[in-house]
């Protein structure tokens, strides 16, 4: 009975083994499995993006401020979006828009910020927000409430390095 019993648990192992690898073997022949490591390595940096993001990332350690709560998201288009809170503030955060091309990232920052330029500031009651692009790259810098002027001149710093990367 306990030699049955170990032979089924067995077979049942290698089926669900087997069931597994045929799900890995098919994402491979569908390039499903190559489309997922592209969309992982863009929304943690890695890839063509990696060196930007590195460079804002250590712009902003050498200020001594830590950009915290990562999140991305893919337009769909060939771009991407990176969203950081910086030292943990949600009343100061710092947005990367990454876009296919130039005209791409003048016609999406129109959408979004209702501003097309390489340079805008626009503030109101809530807040202030200040955007610096160049090529196929938008910073975006939100502060609100009463800590607006806590970073801007760290972060204007470090938006104009990182820019200045571009070619």
């Amino acid at each position: 009975m306990l030699v049955s019993m170990i032979m089924a648990l067995c077979v049942l192992s290698q089926v669900a083994c087997s069931a597994s690898s045929v799900d890995q073997e098919r994402k491979i022949y569908t390039r499903q499995a190559t489309d997922e490591g592209i969309v992982r390595a863009k929304s943690q940096g890695h890839g063509l993006n990696g060196p930007l993001i590195q460079e804002l990332d250590g712009g902003f350690a050498a200020k001594g401020i830590k950009l915290m709560n990562n999140m991305s998201a893919d337009d769909g288009e060939g771009g991407i979006s990176y969203m950081y809170l910086l030292n943990g503030s949600g009343r100061h955060i710092v947005k990367v828009h990454i876009f296919s091309d130039d005209r791409t990232r003048v016609a999406r920052m129109n959408e979004m910020y209702g501003n097309d330029g390489d340079q805008a500031v626009m503030e109101n009651g809530l807040g202030k927000t200040t955007i610096r692009s160049k090529a196929y790259v938008s910073l975006v810098y939100t502060a609100s409430g009463g800590e607006k002027d806590d970073y801007e001149e760290d972060v204007m710093q470090v938006f104009q390095h990182v820019l200045k990367q571009l070619k």
